[in-house]
């Protein structure tokens, strides 16, 4: 069956070979050129057929309605992390990378040293075998000869020292994964975060504005000096640059983001609202538990066990064993630490919760004064720009109790602070 590309807009990349029907012809979709260009070499390298590749899932990893939620052009918060495993780049050839060390022992990563140290020992013999002293060339042949013995020094102390192997591998991928999956939440929230933003800093301008064209009017009739109408239009110049560095950060975090997760760089998915947790979030934490929960879970910590498994007695032991142990009580204080950011993000929220409907009362208020005749119009602009700040306070307190609510949970999931 032939495959031609999709035509769809903003279709992503990687996922291995989708075939369905699209005006009567088979199609497939892509992300990007490059990565379906990879993907496509790689399974022709690994003589696999469409829909076998070790680049994506099976088609029976999820459900036909889940892969249509993945395939579609809508950035969803629940789907980052399905995102990630299916389309990122480097995730991606974490799993390539990983077949040449799936289930191979610590004796296996050892061997491999050893054998090219005795590949590089036999080289530099060879170098200098039916060569005189006297002939020409030969300080070229016997300098390239030591240089290879040394490569074959170092790869034998490569092997004493080399204390991992497959899980170990496992391991950091998988911490590779989960932080990727993090700093894409990460970037998500700042993007609401910037685009809620936004209308306070357009409120902002709108009031500067106002405020710029009654200074040129008063300085006009020679009622403002000239330093104080430089300074309104300096204050207008000040909240324009505020919005276009808003947007412009709001930007670089759209374009972080759709290529973390498997769109090019200039697709223009729909990224939907973020969700905020429940109202009794975080109380439910058994800290004492999730304390040893992070510690069985942390990836670091799992690979520097295996490593200390696999490491031979001696001072570099010693060293590493001190590493995990220290790293355990590490572990048990950042998820301490992220806990009691958890209840101090909750309690800001909630403080800006309030603070926020004080001020829309305030602002009904003074809108009925207004219509009455009983409060000036430049009043009226600072309650409505006062009004647009708390909103956007309120809402950006909202968002930093989602990611602290993230951190804590990646702390004990897996991604506790370790070895710092």
């Amino acid at each position: 069956m032939n495959k031609v590309w999709g035509n769809g807009k903003n279709r992503r990349n990687i996922r291995a070979w989708e075939t369905g029907s699209r005006n009567g012809r088979a199609f497939w979709s892509v992300r990007a050129k490059r990565a379906a260009a990879l993907a496509c070499c790689a399974l022709v390298t690994a003589g696999l057929f469409p829909g076998e590749t070790a680049l994506a899932s099976p088609e029976f990893a999820y459900s036909s309605e889940k892969w249509a939620s993945l395939r579609d052009d809508i950035l969803e918060y629940t789907e980052l992390a399905d995102l990630i495993h299916e389309y990122n780049s480097q995730v991606i050839n974490n799993r390539l990378e990983y077949d040449d060390y799936r289930d191979k022992t610590n004796d296996d990563m050892r061997n491999t040293y050893s054998d090219m140290a005795d590949r590089l020992e036999d080289s530099s013999d060879r170098m200098l075998d039916g060569i005189d002293e006297d002939q020409p060339g030969y300080g070229a042949a016997e300098a390239a000869a030591m240089s290879a013995r040394l490569q074959a020094e170092q790869a034998r102390d490569q092997a004493d020292m080399e204390n991992e192997d497959g899980r170990v591998k496992k391991y950091e991928y998988d911490r590779q994964e989960a932080l990727l999956v993090k700093e894409a939440q990460t970037h998500m929230i700042d993007y609401w975060k910037k685009e809620k933003a936004l209308p306070a800093l357009e409120e902002a301008l709108r009031q500067a504005e106002i405020r710029e064209q009654a200074a040129r009017e008063r300085a006009s009739l020679g009622m403002l000096s000239q330093p104080e109408l430089l300074e309104a239009q300096a204050a207008s110049g000040t909240a324009r640059a505020a919005i276009v560095s808003a947007r412009k950060e709001k930007e670089d975090l759209r374009r972080q983001l759709v290529v973390m997760t498997g769109w090019d760089y200039d697709a223009l998915p729909k990224i939907q609202e973020i969700n905020l947790p429940e109202e009794n979030a975080g109380e439910e934490i058994d800290l004492t538990a999730d304390r040893e929960k992070a510690i069985e879970r942390n990836y670091s910590l799992a690979a520097d066990s295996r490593r200390l498994e696999n490491t031979d007695p001696g001072t570099a032991r010693d060293v590493l064993e001190q590493k995990v142990e220290a790293g355990r009580e590490q572990i048990r204080a950042d998820v301490e630490a992220k806990y009691k950011s958890l209840l101090q993000a909750r309690a800001d929220y909630r403080q800006a919760e309030e603070e926020y409907r004080l001020s829309e009362e305030k602002a009904g208020s003074d809108r009925r004064r207004y219509e009455l005749g009983l409060l000036a119009a430049n009043a009226l602009g600072e309650a409505q720009e006062e009004l647009a700040a708390k909103k956007t306070a309120y809402e950006t307190a909202g968002l930093n109790w989602k990611q602290a609510c993230e951190d804590y949970q990646w702390a004990v999931n897996g991604l506790g602070a370790y070895g710092v």
